[in-house]
């Protein structure tokens, strides 16, 4: 109980008056928390078989030994482009609430990929990085928040995922030792988020299971941040009248063709 802990010398101190303000601060704090849901059994499996048939369709698109040459062939990348079903993902009330929270109110989702952990495969996942690549710099509030909806349970032995905490708010990734020492395996429960600062240092976990670990994750950055692939180009235009949603994909921070492009969308939202 929070009315437990003992403190001296503490003269100021943070007040999470919600569940939802807790898990924003232990993102804050230690980089990552895990959001339970309400999806149910029935709807975690249905996008199980559907993340399955994304991956099987793109993989005949693209063809396997393609795939296998760039280090794709265990990721559906952009499922919801494909099956609107995983629009409901990012758009899950508590975790839109949540990731405001950390981001402020102008967020958009600046990637979803399927990550299939198979046993016993080396993947590009299990190796160490952000979801924000090639930064060594740190800010002072989040840029990018990942929410990796766990479709299969996440425990050491299915492959979860590995976390540094605290690695947020340092520039350089640690020695091999201190890494080591540090990096935690985070347990979550099928339909739960394991919701994580994208800059956290993280990779997949080793899967001796013997049965796939899917996820989807999704990232939501800052407007400034461009998206991974564009969403309004790659869903044809679709939600893009749909207030709720065309902040959210993209469509109103997507880079102008022109000057008069440019002007019109600004035009076209003073009229809203």
């Amino acid at each position: 109980m929070a009315d437990s802990v003992r403190s001296y010398g503490v003269k100021e101190q943070e007040s999470a008056d919600t569940d939802l303000a807790a898990h924003a601060e232990r993102i804050r704090l230690a980089g990552f928390s895990v959001l339970a849901t309400t999806f149910s059994e029935t709807e975690i499996a249905d996008f199980r078989s559907r993340l399955d048939d994304v991956l099987r369709a793109q993989t005949k698109a693209f063809g396997s030994e393609h795939l296998e040459q760039i280090g794709d062939e265990f990721t559906a990348r952009c499922p919801l482009v494909d099956d609107g079903a995983f629009l409901r993902l990012p758009t899950y009330g508590p975790l839109l609430a949540l990731v405001r929270m950390l981001l402020g109110d102008y967020v958009v989702l600046m990637q979803q990929n399927g990550v299939i952990n198979p046993p016993k495969e080396g993947h590009t996942q299990a190796a160490y990085h952000r979801d924000l690549p090639y930064q060594h710099f740190v800010s002072t509030r989040p840029l990018a928040i990942s929410a990796l909806f766990c479709i299969d349970p996440f425990r050491a032995e299915t492959g979860g995922t590995m976390l540094i905490p605290g690695s947020h708010r340092v520039e350089r990734f640690p020695s091999p030792d201190v890494a080591e020492s540090l990096a935690v395996s985070v347990d979550a429960e099928p339909g739960s988020f394991v919701v994580f600062d994208a800059m956290v240092f993280h990779r997949a976990g080793n899967n001796r299971s013997g049965r796939i670990r899917r996820a989807v994750n999704n990232v939501f950055s800052v407007p400034i941040i461009s998206q991974q692939i564009s969403l309004p180009h790659a869903l044809n235009g679709r939600h893009r009248e749909d207030p709720g949603l065309s902040q959210l994909l993209g469509y109103e921070s997507a880079p102008a063709a022109s000057v008069l492009e440019w002007r019109t969308r600004r035009l076209h939202r003073s009229r809203k």
